[in-house]
């Protein structure tokens, strides 16, 4: 059974600003909350500063305009903001004493497997959790940041999810997209993303024990459990 989301107790006055300005406008439902925010609703881990949301479908060019409109007005407040935008996302940075300390980032959705729901705490549409867990997979493949193992390590230990619905997640949200679901392939990126950060940060390293054994503990069981889910 699937959780409710909830309001993370650990929440950025800049997020929240920025969401609570699109709820008031009635612009909540123009983007839907994703990336590590949206999982801190589902499980509340680890602390993010920053909104990564999607556009919903029916969102039109001027609803988008007012959706970055709203958010620039409300981050002000706390300092200057830039738009930037490449390929198709967009992104509100606020600026502090000229360094980059949030930003509002809302790109197109390529695909989806299930409807949004509503955050619990103000009127703006959140992603599923097989939504999010499926582009977080797609992040642990194509990207392999600490985060995305980090992120897909504890999703699966607190048992919200297991890693082959991970890949079955990754698998659908591939095809929804068009894009490459060869799992061999998936395998050796994943592999690879490993092998880097092995070699970037060895365990001989780490100079705190307990540090090290969680380490040593999340790289054994992605290479050994998580992987061999993949082609089972």
């Amino acid at each position: 059974m699937m959780p409710n989301p909830t309001r993370p107790t650990q929440l950025s006055a800049h997020a929240e600003a920025a969401l609570q300005a699109l709820a008031d406008a009635g612009l909540g439902h123009q983007v839907s909350l994703g990336g590590a925010l949206g999982l801190q609703h589902y499980c509340e881990y680890r602390f993010t500063h920053d909104v990564d949301a999607w556009w919903e479908p029916a969102a039109t060019a001027e609803d988008r305009e007012n959706v970055l409109r709203a958010v620039e007005e409300a981050l002000h407040r706390f300092g200057s903001t830039r738009l930037r935008r490449w390929g198709e996302v967009s992104s509100l940075d606020l600026l502090v004493e000229g360094k980059v300390v949030f930003s509002f980032q809302v790109a197109i959705r390529s695909a989806q497997i299930e409807p949004t729901t509503t955050l619990p705490w103000v009127d703006v549409a959140l992603d599923s959790l097989p939504d999010l867990v499926a582009s977080k997979m797609v992040a642990l493949v194509e990207r392999g940041a600490p985060r995305d193992f980090l992120d897909i390590h504890t999703l699966c230990q607190k048992r919200l999810v297991t890693p082959r619905e991970c890949w079955r997640l990754w698998k659908e949200r591939q095809e929804r997209a068009g894009s490459d679901a060869d799992p061999h392939r998936a395998k050796l990126a994943v592999e690879t993303h490993l092998s880097r950060i092995a070699q970037h940060r060895p365990l001989a390293g780490i100079a705190e024990p307990e540090e090290r054994a969680t380490a040593a503990n999340l790289r054994h069981w992605f290479a050994q459990e998580f992987l061999d889910a993949l082609l089972d």
